[in-house]
């Protein structure tokens, strides 16, 4: 008995020990426990720019990770879309917006699923993604303007939700969220050509 307890202890090290992400970890039921680590361990052996082995899940003294806790459950999430696991990287990514820090962070892995929908032909997902990720821009566009070098970027939720009100027929919110967007400076690669449509 004391030596099973002794191996348990020992055994909470790792990526998850590093992270603090022991108790979220043991909290999942079992078959996501096994999810998560099966990912890990396929992107130690598919990715060679990825720094840790499978080991280095829950063994071992992992020092300065290189990840946030939704970091690495993103670029997990990121394996099982190139693996072709779609509900998993679906799964995997919202529960890395779950534990995201930052709206510069959630805006990241909102773009993730925004993609992973646009996959998928989903276009109910893609509005729900989109619309989430709109919601935040207030908050993350400062940190986004200021990580690409003082000008925003294009941003796909602003174009794939301007695309999706036109889809529906509603051309006023269509113009009025380009309209918008536009003004805030964040570019979008067919602005004229979409404002005659929506005008016309």
């Amino acid at each position: 008995m004391i030596g099973k307890v002794f191996r348990i202890f020992r055994e909470k090290g790792g990526v998850l020990k590093a992270l603090e992400l022991w108790e979220w970890y043991e909290s999942l039921e079992p078959k996501d426990q096994k999810r998560i680590k099966y990912y890990f361990s396929l992107k130690s052996i598919k990715d060679m720019r990825f720094p840790f082995r499978a080991k280095h899940f829950d063994t071992g003294e992992v020092m300065n990770p290189g990840y946030t806790r939704a970091t690495l459950l993103g670029t997990l999430a990121q394996t099982a879309l190139l693996d072709g696991k779609y509900e998993d990287a679906e799964w995997l990514y919202l529960r890395a917006l779950e534990l995201s820090e930052s709206p510069y962070e959630k805006h990241l892995i909102l773009n993730d699923l925004l993609m992973l929908s646009q996959k998928l032909k989903d276009f109910d997902r893609m509005e729900k993604y989109a619309r989430m990720d709109l919601e935040l821009f207030e908050d993350y566009k400062e940190e986004l303007k200021e990580r690409n070098g003082g000008s925003l970027p294009q941003i796909n939720a602003y174009e794939l939700m301007v695309y999706l009100f036109e889809r529906k027929g509603d051309k006023a919110l269509a113009l009025e969220l380009l309209e918008r967007f536009h003004k805030e400076g964040v570019p979008h690669p067919f602005y004229e050509e979409v404002k005659r449509r929506l005008t016309a």
